[in-house]
C-alpha cells in the first residue's frame, strides 16, 4: 500500500523516488515471511511458493520511468471503474435485460439530451 500510495503523488521527485525505492526494498527485505506465513495464495486458496508476478516485475520499472518521462499519470481504475457504472451499469439495471445494448444507447441519448438542455437553460439564465 505505500508503494501505491508513494506512485500517487502529484509531483514525484528524487526524493519520492528514493521512497518508492525504499519501500520496494522493505518488501523484498520481507516477503519470505509471507511465504513462511502461508498467506501468499492463488486461486483456489492454493499456496504460492514464489514470487513469479508480472505486476512485481513490473513494479522494478517505475522509478527508472518516472526518470525519464516524469510523474505518472495514473495508477488506479478508479476513474474508468465509476464511468462504467454510470456509463453501463445505472442503465442496465434500470432496462428490463431484453435488447440490452440499444436500451443502454437509448439511456445514454437520453442523458446526454438532458445535459444539453441543462447547459442550455443555465446559460438562458446566466
Amino acid at each position: 500500500m505505500d508503494f501505491r500510495y508513494e506512485c500517487q503523488a502529484r509531483e514525484i521527485g528524487e526524493n519520492g523516488c528514493n521512497q518508492i525505492l525504499a519501500v520496494l526494498c522493505e518488501f523484498h527485505a520481507h516477503k519470505a515471511a509471507i511465504i513462511e506465513a502461508g498467506v501468499h495464495v492463488g486461486k483456489g486458496n492454493k499456496l504460492i511458493d514464489n514470487w513469479h508476478i508480472p505486476k512485481l516485475e513490473f513494479f522494478q520499472s517505475v522509478v527508472p520511468n518516472i526518470h525519464v518521462n516524469g510523474t505518472p499519470i495514473q495508477w488506479s481504475a478508479d476513474v474508468t471503474e465509476h464511468a462504467h457504472i454510470t456509463e453501463i451499469k445505472n442503465p442496465a439495471h434500470a432496462s428490463n435485460n431484453q435488447n440490452y445494448e440499444s436500451q443502454i444507447c437509448r439511456n445514454l441519448d437520453c442523458t446526454d439530451k438532458c445535459w444539453c438542455f441543462d447547459l442550455a437553460t443555465s446559460a438562458c439564465d446566466a
